[in-house]
């Protein structure tokens, strides 16, 4: 057993078993596929490189490297009885199943929430709640545009995460910030520090399948560290994709630019003292904020990305159909037409923000190629590399995520002077 739990997907498709589909991969595992994690933990600080060849198995002659959508498989790596039954009941790479197995839970916890919120237990109910949320959260963010299903799952995720801040006072509070005449729907945290303290902040731009309510619980490494954390659904992410229709533009500056107009709206925020983080898309979308953004001093970026076309769409073709909504793109054709403007040819050399890039040489999704790219062009940045921070194999030595250390965190701090 222990031996069939070390395989990853790169040795399956040398040994040729990935080319032959999920059921004879079945009977060859008795244990559920290991999943991929895009972490900002972890990692070899100073590590500078591109993709390891030998390690990636790329499937020559076979699109996109014959590659699955190796983002619906389950971990093991995980305490918790909910999740490790998913990943024992759960067909990897079958969406129909990941549905499925991710709604039955999250419908199992939100029952148990209502039933200790009626007995009057509602520390416990707020911790069933959010349980709920985030396997509804699971269920909901690789459904399609087009699945009947998506939308009210995603309502169900609001819908537990809003209950469960009804009954215990939240940790954040919530934010409605004007972009471009549209408002965005987010959430702001900052340190428990005495009343009248000017914090630095740090802006979350994160990647396609990201929803705020997810993002905020996250954010208390950053406050920890004596950082505000703001967390919204930017265009092309959660509710302002799903409930608003809002897509993600090229120039991301123009995100950005939103979201320190708020910050500079605070009193507890010292806007001189910024820094935006990314990941996995946002490895992309953070640099060319930066790159227009100079109210932007540091960012730090899981996965960095150089093009979007050429480090993700191409790299990666099982998320080509999700790129193209996050755009606003007709069809896939079209997207190819639009994605020749994300990118940072000619504006790398812009960005004047300290940067952290975060790379795994053997990324799967995104290109890891783009973020030696990005380091490259980004001559006017004080910048160094981090190896093992993208999209991480579970198989890989990173382990839990909690247990990586936390470097991102540290380094913003350390960057923007925080008093951690």
């Amino acid at each position: 057993m222990d031996s069939l739990l070390k395989l990853s997907r790169r040795g399956l498709v040398k040994w040729g078993l990935a080319a032959v589909g999920v059921p004879a991969l079945s009977k060859v595992l008795s244990a559920p596929l290991l999943a991929q994690d895009a972490g900002s933990e972890g990692g070899k600080r100073g590590a500078v490189g591109g993709r390891a060849e030998e390690e990636l198995f790329p499937a020559k002659g076979l699109p996109g490297g014959g590659q699955l959508e190796i983002r619906l498989t389950a971990t093991i790596y995980t305490s918790d009885p909910d999740q490790l039954e998913v990943a024992q009941r759960m067909k990897p790479f079958d969406l129909e199943s990941w549905i499925t197995e991710w709604t039955r839970i999250a419908e199992k916890n939100e029952q148990m929430a209502e039933k200790f919120a009626t007995d009057g237990y509602k520390v416990t109910a707020n911790e069933y709640y959010l349980r709920a949320s985030t396997f509804y959260r699971e269920a909901c963010w690789p459904q399609p545009v087009d699945e009947p299903r998506m939308l009210p799952t995603y309502k169900k995720m609001r819908e537990n995460f809003d209950k469960a801040w009804k009954l215990v006072r939240p940790s954040f509070e919530r934010v409605q910030i004007n972009y471009e005449g549209n408002i965005l729907d987010g959430y702001f945290r900052k340190p428990n520090n005495p009343p009248g303290k000017k914090f630095p902040a740090v802006i979350a731009f994160q990647g396609a399948d990201t929803m705020a309510e997810a993002t905020i619980m996250g954010g208390g490494a950053y406050t920890a560290r004596g950082m505000a954390y703001l967390a919204v659904d930017f265009p092309g992410q959660g509710g302002a994709l799903r409930l608003k229709d809002l897509h993600l533009p090229p120039d991301t500056e123009r995100v950005a630019k939103a979201m320190i107009d708020f910050l500079e709206t605070r009193p507890d925020v010292d806007a001189t003292r910024i820094g935006m983080q990314g990941i996995s898309m946002g490895g992309y979308g953070t640099p060319r904020a930066a790159s227009g953004e100079k109210r932007i001093k540091a960012g730090f970026v899981s996965s960095g990305s150089y093009d979007l076309k050429a480090d993700l769409f191409d790299y990666f073709p099982p998320i080509q159909e999700r790129v193209r909504w996050i755009i606003g793109a007709k069809d896939l054709a079209d997207a190819r037409k639009k994605l020749a403007d994300y990118t940072l040819e000619g504006r790398a050399n812009k960005i004047e923000a300290a940067m952290l890039i975060g790379y795994s040489k053997d990324d799967r999704i995104m290109d890891p190629a783009g973020s030696l790219r990005l380091y490259q062009a980004a001559v006017n940045s004080k910048r160094e590399m981090i190896e093992g921070t993208g999209h991480i194999q579970a198989a890989n030595a990173g382990g839990p995520r909690q247990m990586r250390p936390a470097v991102f965190p540290d380094w913003a701090a350390k960057t923007l002077a925080a008093d951690s």
